[in-house]
């Protein structure tokens, strides 16, 4: 397996320039985002040098670890360079813009805004009370339903206990019937 070693780069790896993005260019977050790539890359070369390093060849891929290591220095050195310079170039485009600008645009940012926070407190108001709306009918219609649920009860109670005694009345003639119809036999037999 070939591997890179010192300054040089492998072919699938895009190559790196500090000043492709130029001073009107890349935020931060772009930056550090291919930082971040390049950075996943050498890991991963990292990791591949480590798993097929064998006892033979220790000592040369300690080197390759430490080459590489040298490049991520030196890309860390130049992308805090680089960072540092879109830093100056920003500060520069805001030392040049007006006051009056800023303040112009700040203002109409503000009174959008305002708008938009005012709306939305309208809307929150009527939605809030949509819902108290909404709950006070919840609430009177639970206690209908408790209001059916204990009459039903009731009535279910009265209902079994007119039916429990009806079956005690019925139960109690019966067994007199019974203990008549054995008085009535035991006569005839006799």
């Amino acid at each position: 397996m070939m591997v890179p070693t010192g300054g040089a780069r492998s072919p699938a790896k895009r190559p790196r320039d500090s000043d492709d993005s130029g001073s009107d260019g890349d935020s931060d977050s772009d930056c550090d985002g291919g930082l971040v790539s390049d950075l996943r890359e050498i890991v991963c070369l990292l990791r591949l040098i480590k798993g097929g390093a064998n006892r033979d060849g220790q000592k040369m891929c300690q080197q390759i670890i430490s080459s590489v290591a040298a490049d991520i220095q030196t890309m860390l050195e130049e992308t805090q360079l680089k960072f540092e310079k879109e830093r100056e170039n920003l500060l520069k485009v805001l030392s040049n813009t007006s006051k009056e600008q800023c303040e112009n645009s700040l203002n109409e940012e503000y009174s959008k805004f305002q708008e938009t926070y005012d709306m939305f407190c309208r809307e929150k108001d009527a939605h809030m009370q949509t819902f108290r709306d909404l709950f006070s009918e919840v609430e009177i219609e639970k206690k209908k339903l408790l209001e059916q649920y204990k009459h039903h009860k009731k009535t279910e109670t009265t209902m079994l206990s007119a039916l429990d005694k009806t079956l005690s009345e019925k139960m109690t003639y019966a067994e007199q019937s019974v203990r008549r119809m054995k008085k009535v036999h035991l006569a005839h037999i006799r």
